[in-house]
């Protein structure tokens, strides 16, 4: 198979130069420290758009952008009960598969229900809960996936809690009322994105050239693995399910293993990462726990081959559907232990 060798910029360039309305993603993550984009902190991206976001298997993923700039079928939005919403980072958002091959998209096929993805490259868990303020509050979806990685999430909140509008999200009244600012967010993310040097070629990370993937993912490794499991993270999860049970819904806490865990001699699965000392957590709040690592990962004959080339990464688009058919029986299976306890 080829590989598509060009840069995110080059593919955004040359869909515009075909004439075609495009835009790269651009990831909420970009304003941490800032006041976002001219004092907005956008969570989606521009709407209505042929987005290009990223490529690990050969293949940019492209994807048209709905109402409020995220990765999910617009006609979504018109349904008047949402019954799934799902917060979370790159793997939620749909790194790097067709769309439908994403989480949300399985879930959406095996379902037949609507399901909103509310996902982004570089989130935190502040920003997811920011991001089901904005827009699952509103909408009271009944069932709510927390979706947490265990490759970053936790380094994402020490730089999250950094800047003060992301904190004030821990107010319940706080919001910048984004579902009703969508054109101010497309005006503001436009000029952004032509501005900015971000998509200068020079400083682009090129995802075909493995060495520089393979050093990209070997960093973080080291970089993240003392990262603690700090109060904030349980007081993060404690709102979010407060909030959700106020509106009708359920919150549901997913773990999301990464490459190293298989890759490397792990000698105990439980401390790795903290895996253990996270889920206790999700579990001392009452959160239903789907672990992927256990139901998907451990006991599959070749959890490698559910990345792209067996390289560090995002998960395979077979990857991705066995863990929604995993989050879909464990919803399932709650809900059922829920109803004999009645």
């Amino acid at each position: 198979m080829e590989f598509d060798t060009r840069t995110k910029s080059h593919v955004y360039r040359n869909l515009k130069s075909e004439g075609v309305d495009a835009v790269p993603s651009v990831n909420p993550s970009t304003f941490i420290g800032t006041n976002g984009v001219e004092h907005l902190y956008p969570f989606g991206g521009v709407s209505g758009k042929t987005t290009v976001n990223c490529n690990e298997s050969g293949k940019y993923t492209i994807f048209p952008s709905d109402r409020y700039g995220f990765n999910n079928p617009d006609s979504e939005w018109d349904s008047s009960q949402t019954e799934w919403v799902l917060t979370g980072d790159s793997f939620i958002h749909g790194a790097c598969v067709n769309p439908g091959e994403d989480i949300a998209g399985q879930i959406r096929s095996i379902s037949g229900e609507t399901v909103i993805n509310l996902g982004n490259s570089g989130n935190g868990p502040l920003i997811e809960l920011a991001v089901l303020k904005e827009y699952a509050e509103s909408r009271k979806q009944k069932t709510v996936l927390w979706v947490y990685y265990e490759g970053n999430d936790l380094q994402n909140l020490t730089g999250e809690k950094s800047t003060p509008l992301l904190m004030s999200y821990l107010q319940p009244e706080f919001s910048q009322n984004l579902i009703h600012r969508q054109t101010e967010i497309d005006n503001r993310l436009g000029k952004y994105i032509e501005a900015e040097p971000l998509f200068r070629t020079i400083k682009m990370l090129r995802l075909y050239n493995i060495r520089e993937r393979l050093r990209f993912y070997v960093l973080r490794f080291f970089v993240n693995v003392n990262v603690d499991v700090e109060p904030l993270f349980t007081e993060i999860l404690t709102k979010a399910r407060d909030r959700t049970a106020a509106w009708g819904g359920k919150l549901y806490f997913v773990y999301l293993p990464e490459f190293e865990r298989y890759a490397t001699e792990v000698q105990n699965h439980d401390r790795y990462r903290k895996r253990r000392e996270v889920i206790h957590v999700a579990k001392s709040l009452n959160l239903p726990v789907i672990d992927i690592h256990h139901e998907v990962f451990a006991n599959h004959p070749d959890p490698l081959s559910l990345f792209p080339f067996r390289m560090p990464g995002h998960y395979t688009a077979g990857g991705y559907s066995e863990i929604a058919k995993a989050i879909v029986s464990g919803v399932i299976n709650e809900q059922q232990r829920q109803y004999s306890a009645e």
